[in-house]
């Protein structure tokens, strides 16, 4: 259509007037006006450099099934684990939460060498909910944070990681990648579709606050 008009540069778009483009092209012409001459009027985000990321569930009824609880604190961890690596992201500390019917909440937090490895931190969230979870009545909340976020990729251990371990992260980030992040998952994840999702945190925009997630 530009072209047509005999319109090949930007500078041509600036110093044309704007009536005439909105003659042609409609209120699309006056937008196509200002964004050449730099006129936008939308509110300006500041860049948020994310310092955490965390996943939580409530519980539309009260449970007291801890390898239920378990599993959503795996599926949880997989899935932000999972984030981290896109966002380049390594975490030194996890923190998980507890709590139960009579409101009662509480927390447990450990420093861990920086990483983003399943495995590892899988392990740790798990190692902390066994600690913290102590009163067995039943729970109405659960959710892991991951915090003391870097930038880096995995620093690879001589004695823990081996390469196949590696490359099967590579692997299976590459599937999610292309068909979603429930492409491939643990097995005590395959019935919890949806729980942890949401947009690229490390995208700059400031942090969300849904609704809770119920289950």
């Amino acid at each position: 259509m530009l072209r047509s008009m005999g319109i090949e540069h930007i500078k041509t778009v600036q110093e044309m007037p704007p009536e005439i483009l909105e003659r042609v092209l409609g209120k699309n012409g006056i937008v196509l006006w200002k964004k050449a001459n730099g006129i936008d009027h939308s509110e300006v985000i500041p860049f948020h450099d994310r310092q955490s990321i965390s996943s939580s569930l409530t519980f539309e009824r009260d449970t007291i099934d801890v390898t239920r609880l378990k599993e959503i604190l795996t599926t949880m961890s997989e899935k932000l684990c999972y984030y981290l690596r896109m966002g380049n992201k390594l975490t030194g500390c996890v923190t998980v939460t507890v709590r139960y019917s009579d409101f009662d909440t509480r927390t447990r937090q450990e420093r861990v060498a920086y990483t983003s490895c399943d495995h590892l931190l899988i392990e740790t969230t798990l190692d902390l909910f066994e600690k913290l979870y102590d009163r067995r009545v039943l729970c109405r909340l659960v959710g892991v944070r991951f915090s003391h976020l870097v930038e880096g990729g995995h620093q690879i251990d001589l004695f823990d990681d081996s390469e196949a371990m590696i490359r099967l992260y590579q692997a299976m980030d590459k599937i999610r990648n292309k068909y979603g992040q429930d492409a491939v998952q643990r097995a005590v994840a395959m019935d919890k579709t949806g729980i942890g999702h949401f947009s690229n945190p490390f995208n700059g925009e400031p942090n969300m606050v849904p609704a809770h997630r119920r289950l």
